[in-house]
């Protein structure tokens, strides 16, 4: 095992934020869940630990305190300082509801070199009582929000990695090379070569299968696992009749027609049309996607001879709870590699842009597991599907003929089962454009201001070419990225 910081996770946004900013640093981390046992978090023989809590004011009562008596170098952020000072000996007070920028005063140690003072962000912190064998590190005012150990190497700050955070990716990149030692190894290289090895290794002589959605990360792990095995891998693309315009046989034409893979597509298009029949509820289409693709990649692959399922599982899916476990009839007996599971999205484009893979593949624009059928409103009839369709069309098309697809995060066309009297089947076209912010400590999608002209052609070639929409308009309405409902 090659050097490497374990990256606890007591709260998501914060963990995936440090992990990433580790390896933009070149310095290889693993997330691990905040409530893993020490001994569990030492067998991985990582050279340091970072606690990354969240900036509520709660401290986390899941922290193993065995954690402090292995002599391993752990940096404590947010929440969780206020655990390890406890666990120190030390104290910390009620909360302080702080929600502002304020001036905090750093004392010199071997991981804050060349920073005195910091403009931090600061949400709820708990005035901390040092213990005689803690040293004050931090302190905004005269309270003290930050600790190191005398003895041991344990550093705590109340305090969390910021974007565009240049005094905070110094903190942690001094913690993770002067206190653990760890040399700067990772990138996408790197990566790929350890991906290729582990995916040949599970493989050996046998044979591997790949469930292909259309969709980045499991195309990346495809990609992957070619080059890893050949032939020997063989990829199921199931056409659910789902994507958008085009979707299926561009996916075709790039991933077997030029980069060589060997895939069989499934048309199962009637198949998810009779399962979503009669379904208007978001959770019950869901689940019906979901039992479809299930059962026909279970058929598809009875038979077949292989002894590994490679799976596009990604660090994001697994944070949000939304990994789900392939079904029984594909694992039964079987290996499964994920080989993107500790990468987040950004990251998983740059592999895919280290393995030449095209622009508009590995840059392309998310899209949700479900896909359109979620995005209409109402049951997801075949034609309200190719309504919904010819109008997200429309949409990309504008968007990028004027320029603009490399500035937005997502944008597309929802639909509203809307029907009026003298016309049962009319629909409203929804438009959503939104860019994504790091603002606040949390990931939020703004909407963005669409040229009128563009919103104008839209509108006509819309009307025009869908002849049950009777009305169209723009949602600019704030939202969460990281909750990345499906519809989305």
């Amino acid at each position: 095992m090659r050097d490497m910081i374990a990256v606890m996770n007591f709260d998501g946004r914060y963990a995936s934020a440090i992990a990433i900013k580790l390896r933009a640093e070149k310095i290889y981390c693993r997330i691990v869940a905040g409530n893993t046992p020490a001994e569990e978090v030492f067998a991985l023989n990582p050279l340091g630990i970072v606690l990354a809590g969240a900036v509520s004011g709660d401290i986390p009562a899941l922290l193993d305190g065995n954690l402090l008596r292995g002599g391993m170098p752990i940096l404590a952020l947010g929440d969780a300082a206020a655990a390890v000072c406890e666990l120190l000996a030390g104290s910390a007070q009620e909360p302080v509801v702080v929600q502002d920028v304020e001036t905090v005063r750093l004392l010199p140690s071997r991981i804050t070199e060349g920073i005195s003072q910091s403009e931090r962000m600061l949400c709820v912190v708990r005035p901390l009582t040092l213990s005689d064998d803690m040293d004050v590190l931090a302190q905004f005012n005269e309270t003290v929000i930050g600790f190191m150990h005398r003895t041991l190497p344990i550093f705590g700050f109340q305090f969390q990695i910021e974007s565009n955070d240049m005094d905070g990716i110094g903190i942690l990149t001094q913690f993770a090379t002067t206190v653990c030692g760890c040399f700067p190894w990772w990138n996408e290289g790197a990566f790929i070569s350890a991906a290729k090895s582990e995916i040949a290794e599970a493989v050996g002589e046998g044979t591997a299968i790949c469930a292909m959605t259309g969709g980045l990360d499991s195309g990346v792990s495809a990609v992957l696992a070619h080059r890893a095995i050949g032939d020997r891998l063989h990829c199921l693309f199931v056409d659910s009749g789902l994507l958008r315009q085009g979707e299926a046989d561009r996916f075709m034409e790039y991933y077997s027609a030029t980069l060589g893979l060997r895939i069989t597509r499934i048309n199962a298009v009637e198949r998810f049309a009779t399962a979503l029949a009669g379904l208007s509820d978001t959770d019950d289409k869901r689940v019906a996607i979901s039992m479809t693709m299930q059962a026909v990649l279970d058929e598809a692959s009875a038979g077949m001879d292989y002894n590994v399922i490679i799976r596009g599982t990604s660090a994001n899916d697994i944070l949000r709870r939304q990994d789900t476990v392939a079904s029984p009839s594909l694992l039964q007996g079987k290996r499964m590699v994920q080989p993107l599971r500790e990468l987040f999205k950004e990251e998983i484009r740059h592999v895919g842009e280290a393995l030449g893979m095209l622009p508009e593949v590995y840059s392309a624009q998310p899209f949700p597991g479900s896909g359109l059928a979620l995005r209409i409103i109402g049951e997801a009839t075949p034609e309200r599907l190719a309504m919904l369709r010819e109008a997200d069309a429309i949409l990309r098309e504008e968007i990028r003929q004027a320029g603009l697809h490399k500035r937005l995060w997502k944008y597309f066309a929802f639909m509203y089962h809307f029907p009026q009297d003298n016309d049962p089947e009319a629909v409203v076209i929804g438009l959503r454009a939104v860019s994504a912010s790091s603002a606040s400590g949390g990931m939020r999608a703004l909407p963005a201001r669409l040229p009128y002209d563009l919103l104008e052609r839209c509108v006509e070639r819309i009307m025009t070419g869908c002849p049950y929409v009777f009305k169209v308009f723009q949602d600019i309405t704030p939202g969460s990225i990281l909750s990345d409902l499906d519809w989305q």
